[in-house]
């Protein structure tokens, strides 16, 4: 890679990852960079980057593995990059256990929201106008473009940073200070630029929020209820005003960009207050207490949509192992929407808490036969087949999800256990390989593969895969250890 070392970038990328602005921003314009940036990093190498970046990532941040949640913020998403001018690349949403509010932007497509975001938002244009706004951060490239200016003046410093960065989020003392006292030794310009990206990713992501059909009011909306959040409680800045800086101007010049489009009254669809309901429902916090407020508020009427407040309520009375309850509840929801794959996965979950596991795979099987492609579906039903020893059918049935899903490690865990309880050694092992290596444990990836090795025989195609793949995760050991 020319001009700048692949371990650079690495920290430049988990730096924005992270989401940290170091520096306050001065007056200084965006540069016209042209294709310089392409010089120091491509598409390609940036898509390795990302990757590369989303497997670190896990061993410092919580990401949400609930199938249900993913799924959703994945085609949110997806409906935003597909009215993107150049969005030619593949993209990945993915929600990040947080109470924070913050989202960021990770090099190669790969989108984050935090738990604390969605629940802030009060409708889906709000959340949807944050993912447009760090979609445009991609489709213009301002990563690779930060990037192609930092390599002259203070990458070592902002190796430091990201030093103290982690050492925050992994919960140990002397991060902030590490980050503090670093910055103020960073060049004031080298940030200088996130402040003109900010624009530039608003003025893009609203075309892009409108585009997709939804109001463009709704990011200056969010923005300006930041801001006030931040007046009420100045001991606790909403982590979106830290990494996204907003100014009374920048609302202001985003709300006149937002008239100037066309108006659009869009109702919420209920995926997005069933997904809030769930991830309330999910909350720390005692079992019983969560499904007692959510008892509480349908009892008020205090809801916006009253099939998510109970879909909430039965996840909660789930978790609560209230099984009685929850079995009549989710009789309600389907009485609503019979079809609905959520509350047959719901229905379903209830008796396997029960132990009633030929009720609750021949509900699965029903559902899955009446949506076969469904990959959240396939995810619940191979666990349940797990759990009730049905490892052949399992195995079939993850080796189909990861076809749509080749990047979840959760899915080659199941799959090892799987392959496992079939007798295929060779396959257990490989399958939690990729899983090791997914969630950033190349040291353990390579163990698998090795005692993969072991149940080979004399198939010289596998001996091959295998040492092809060993030697890849070398390359990327030898890599890490060199920062």
């Amino acid at each position: 890679m020319p001009q700048v070392t692949r371990q650079a970038i690495w920290a430049m990328g988990l730096l924005c990852l992270l989401g940290q602005n170091p520096v306050h921003a001065g007056n200084i314009s965006l540069p016209d960079l042209g294709d310089e940036s392409l010089a120091v990093i491509s598409p390609a190498q940036e898509r390795k980057l990302g990757e590369d970046l989303m497997r670190q990532s896990r061993r410092a941040l919580a990401f949400v593995d609930d199938p249900e949640l993913n799924s959703y913020i994945q085609s949110l998403g997806q409906k935003l990059v597909s009215h993107a001018d150049t969005a030619q690349q593949d993209f990945r949403f993915f929600i990040i256990d947080n109470s924070a509010i913050n989202a960021f932007a990770v090099p190669g497509g790969f989108i984050g929201v935090h738990t604390g975001l969605i629940l802030a938002a009060q409708n889906e244009a709000e959340l949807a106008s944050v993912l447009a706004h760090e979609t445009a951060h991609i489709t213009q490239r301002h990563i690779p473009r930060l990037i192609t200016e930092s390599q002259r003046t203070s990458l070592p410093a902002m190796a430091a940073i990201l030093a103290g960065i982690l050492l925050a989020s992994s919960g140990h003392q002397g991060g902030e200070a590490a980050i503090a006292l670093t910055g103020a030794a960073v060049a004031q310009k080298e940030i200088n630029y996130t402040r003109s990206f900010e624009e530039e990713a608003d003025r893009i992501g609203m075309q892009i929020l409108a585009r997709s059909g939804f109001d463009p009011r709704a990011m200056p909306a969010f923005f300006e209820r930041m801001q006030n959040l931040n007046r009420v409680n100045e001991t606790n800045l909403p982590e979106f005003l830290r990494t996204h800086p907003v100014t009374t101007n920048r609302i202001a010049d985003s709300r006149n960009r937002a008239e100037q489009l066309p108006y659009r009254q869009v109702r919420d669809g209920s995926e997005f207050e069933h997904m809030r309901a769930k991830i309330r429902a999910l909350a720390p916090g005692n079992p019983q207490e969560i499904a007692r407020g959510f008892k509480d508020e349908i009892a008020q009427g205090k809801f916006r949509n009253a099939d998510a407040e109970r879909y909430g309520y039965v996840v909660a009375l789930l978790r609560a192992n209230q099984l009685v309850t929850a079995r009549t509840e989710v009789q309600k929801l389907l009485a609503q929407s019979p079809n609905k794959p959520a509350y047959r996965i719901l229905q379903a979950e209830v008796e396997m808490a029960a132990q009633n596991y030929k009720q609750a795979l021949t509900l699965y099987a029903n559902a899955y036969a009446k949506a076969p492609s469904n990959a959240m579906l396939m995810r619940y039903y191979a666990n349940a087949l797990l759990q009730t020893n049905h490892y052949r059918q399992a195995k079939d049935l993850l080796k189909s999800a990861l076809q749509q899903q080749p990047d979840d490690p959760t899915l080659y865990k199941m799959l090892a256990e799987a392959a496992g309880g079939t007798g295929a050694s060779y396959e257990a092992h490989r399958a939690l390989a990729e899983s090791y290596y997914l969630n950033g444990d190349a040291h353990a990836a390579l163990e698998q593969l090795q005692l993969a090795a072991r149940f080979t025989g004399d198939n010289f195609y596998l001996q091959s895969s295998l040492e092809a793949r060993m030697a890849s995760i070398k390359d990327d050991i030898a890599l890490y250890q060199k920062k």
